[in-house]
């Protein structure tokens, strides 16, 4: 546990001093936004804010290793007398805390350029937010362990990302409509099953495949 720990403060440590992730993810998500709205895409709202998670995220999951790379900090970690997997829980923690961050910042702004107001049933998006969310970090960590050495990650990440989410995306999109459309917790229930089955094996398939990603 206390590896973990360690990873996690780091990775926020980091973060926090640096100020440079979190902040060009917000700023690529209020683009993004801004542009959907301005191209008439209001009616099509809750797909906009799904593929604005979507691109933000695979921006700051590509440089998830960035640090840890520049500075050869991969090879120490894995040489460390501590579970690999680890160091993937703990890096997906502090993406998944990141992105929690920049999904304040977004939904603030999707509810202004998209005039969205609150859901009969908060509770109900907001789990569906994190389960997607969690989906999304999950699996893009382990894409960016996998592509971390390419010159070209920013670019190769949402390639990668984006055909292998897409159930995620088609239900998470499907939950947020109903949501906003006044509809509970109970008419998304099949569309939950989907994001937290998804959330599930990505968390679950790194305890097989990080080790072997990471030393090679």
């Amino acid at each position: 546990m206390r590896p973990l720990l360690a990873i996690l403060r780091k990775d926020l440590t980091i973060e926090g001093r640096a100020r440079e992730l979190a902040p060009s993810m917000a700023v690529l998500a209020l683009l993004l936004l801004t542009a959907g709205s301005a191209s008439g895409m209001v009616n099509a709202a809750p797909a906009m804010l799904w593929i604005t998670l979507l691109v933000a995220a695979s921006l700051g999951l590509a440089r998830s290793f960035h640090q840890e790379l520049d500075q050869d900090q991969l090879s120490a970690l894995v040489l460390a007398p501590i579970n690999p997997v680890l160091i993937y829980v703990g890096k997906g923690i502090a993406n998944l805390l990141v992105m929690i961050a920049v999904e304040g910042v977004t939904l603030f702004a999707f509810t202004i350029l998209y005039n969205v107001g609150v859901p009969r049933e908060p509770g109900a998006l907001a789990l569906v937010l994190l389960l997607g969310t969690a989906g999304i970090v999950m699996l893009g960590t382990l894409l960016g362990a996998m592509v971390a050495v390419a010159r070209t990650r920013e670019v190769l990440l949402p390639v990668l990302l984006l055909p292998l989410a897409v159930p995620l995306l088609v239900a998470a999109v499907r939950a947020t409509e109903k949501v906003l459309a006044g509809q509970g917790i109970a008419a998304v229930s099949s569309e939950v099953g989907v994001l937290a089955s998804f959330a599930l094996l990505f968390g679950a398939a790194p305890v097989v495949l990080f080790e072997f990603v990471v030393r090679e």
